[in-house]
């Protein structure tokens, strides 16, 4: 599987803002690009979590794809659709119905669904061939880390954190598992001059609050923005120029 690393470093957008784990929220994603006035000069990255779980999440995929200063990543929702949607989509043959591969296939389909997945399922159902394949096809571009500069701060934004972490480590050398699956523990270090901009865990384990009062988490230069929005929370973004948080 070819997960493609891409940088901005030419561009320079007026305003940087992140957002993460959308979990199939439209109305809410459309609201936010209203509320924060998101302009074409403007760049928006969204930390992974697009789909599963909510009802719209491919809707949100197709739409972020039509947006070339929208930054998609991959979460591990993300993974798991582009793992096991080609099998959804595959002719049964000797080849593939193999026992034990077989096993293995329906155990994933199996954990996905269980995580959201059918949501996701349901809406590619409705899709015709050729909406079936933009979504594969997004899916295979998405980027899995990003730095930045922004109002004289230097910025990390990846998914769910950097697992196996140790300060001379580049990003480039870490495991796919270490960028999708992690969770910062609330009072872990990472770098003394970057801030590291995360998803993936609901800040509600941070902060103690209710999933309805959640809020984005900061620590130094930890920042957690998954406020749980499919869950009942808001979501959350951030500026990353001025630090602003906004919340639908």
């Amino acid at each position: 599987m070819d997960i493609r690393i891409k940088t901005r470093q030419e561009v320079h957008p007026d305003m940087q803002y992140a957002v993460s784990d959308i979990h199939g929220c439209y109305d809410k994603y459309i609201e936010l690009l209203r509320r924060i006035n998101l302009k074409d000069s403007d760049t928006l990255y969204v930390l992974g979590d697009m789909v599963d779980r909510g009802p719209d999440g491919l809707k949100i995929l197709l739409d972020i794809s039509m947006r070339p200063n929208i930054i998609p990543f991959l979460g591990n929702h993300e993974y798991a659709a582009l793992t096991c949607l080609p099998w959804l989509m595959e002719e049964l043959t000797d080849e593939n119905t193999e026992p034990d591969q077989l096993l293995w296939r329906l155990k994933s389909v199996q954990g996905w669904m269980a995580d959201g997945g059918d949501t996701t399922v349901a809406e590619f159902r409705r899709l015709s061939p050729e909406a079936r394949q933009d979504v594969l096809d997004v899916l295979e571009d998405l980027t899995v880390y990003e730095e930045t500069e922004a109002g004289g701060r230097e910025f990390v934004l990846v998914h769910a954190g950097l697992g196996g972490f140790s300060p001379g480590k580049a990003l480039d050398d870490y495991q796919l598992d270490e960028l999708i699956l992690s969770r910062p523990e609330p009072g872990q270090d990472y770098f003394p001059d970057k801030y590291l901009v995360f998803g993936h865990t609901p800040t509600p384990f941070y902060t103690g609050a209710r999933t309805e009062d959640a809020r984005i988490y900061r620590r130094d230069r930890l920042v957690a923005i998954d406020c749980g929005c499919v869950s009942g929370g808001p979501l959350g973004c951030i500026c990353l120029d001025t630090m602003e948080e906004t919340y639908v």
